[in-house]
């Protein structure tokens, strides 16, 4: 399947690391204002009409889908591996050192390739590992360099308690997503004439309306005062729904078209955007550090294509 000559999977990959760029930025313009749990709440909580509509459109259209126990029992696996994956990955922030932590929890595209081959027969050509593992160095190195991150990480780098807890959320993501494709592939097999689309369009939904319950029950319980926050970011809160969304259902669908690994690696994209935003909005003047990087990012991502 292509989209104007380029495969679907790839525009579906590009597509999602823009929106996820969009996302992340507007969510750390407000991450000093509210918890982090109330961030994550938000980027779920304001997806959900968007992906309710969505699954209420084509349901109106084709017709309601069976939902088998497989498709729900893989949707809350999802749910649930994506939820402690962002507090691992915030604990490990908050543990020690940021460079500490983007090493191990980057090394995600790296695990994917690793536990598709193992795991789900998704096995990558010999070009496309290469790619995969020449896109995750490039992706370590740029965010290694940026400003903040400190030059000597490199040196008497250690597996302490931040690498513990960002290698603990890349495994938890890269399960999240294998859960994911399942649950695709577990609605269109109750549902023959149900497309890749279809697929993830109702994992989406039914993902993300069980994070949303999870969440708002953890924070009425642990800090029920945080939600009169909402009022104050809900434009910004918009936003973030609004990219997630957008960037969810690009992941979803392009995970079950394609090797998840090499939809992960062409999404490093994300990474490059962020070395732009930081020289245009952030003021970073530190490009020359990150041209290392960014060349072994696109050669990497260059090589998936090319496979």
């Amino acid at each position: 399947m292509s989209f104007f000559g380029i495969e679907l999977w790839v525009v579906l990959a590009l597509g999602g690391g823009v929106a996820q760029t969009l996302r992340n930025v507007t969510a750390q313009t407000i991450s000093s204002d509210i918890s982090a749990t109330l961030n994550s709440w938000s980027r779920f909580t304001f997806c959900l009409p968007y992906a309710a509509l969505a699954a209420i459109t084509l349901g109106i259209k084709d017709g309601w889908p069976e939902l088998s126990s497989t498709f729900l029992g893989f949707c809350a696996i999802t749910a649930v591996a994506q939820l402690t994956a962002n507090v691992a990955l915030i604990t490990a922030f908050r543990s020690g050192s940021f460079g500490e932590s983007i090493v191990f929890h980057k090394l995600e595209v790296v695990l994917t390739a690793i536990a598709g081959t193992m795991f789900f027969s998704e096995p990558p050509s010999m070009l496309g590992g290469f790619g995969i593992a020449v896109c995750a160095a490039g992706v370590i190195s740029i965010n290694l360099t940026r400003e903040g991150s400190g030059e000597s990480v490199w040196r008497g780098l250690r597996f302490g308690r931040s690498g513990q807890f960002a290698l603990l959320c890349a495994v938890l993501l890269v399960f999240a997503s294998f859960a994911l494709k399942l649950a695709n592939g577990a609605l269109r097999a109750a549902n023959p004439e149900a497309s890749f689309f279809d697929g993830a369009v109702q994992t989406l939904f039914h993902t993300t309306w069980i994070e949303v319950v999870i969440l708002s029950l953890w924070i009425l319980w642990r800090e029920p005062a945080s939600f009169r926050e909402v009022g104050k970011h809900w434009k910004r809160m918009l936003v973030i729904g609004s990219a997630g969304f957008t960037a969810s259902l690009c992941w979803f669908w392009a995970f079950s078209i394609t090797i998840v690994a090499y939809a992960k690696a062409v999404g490093q994209i994300e990474s490059l955007l962020a070395v732009a935003l930081g020289i245009r909005i952030m003021g970073e003047k530190n490009l020359i550090r990150q041209l290392p990087g960014i060349m072994l990012t696109l050669l990497g991502i260059t090589l998936i294509l090319l496979d």
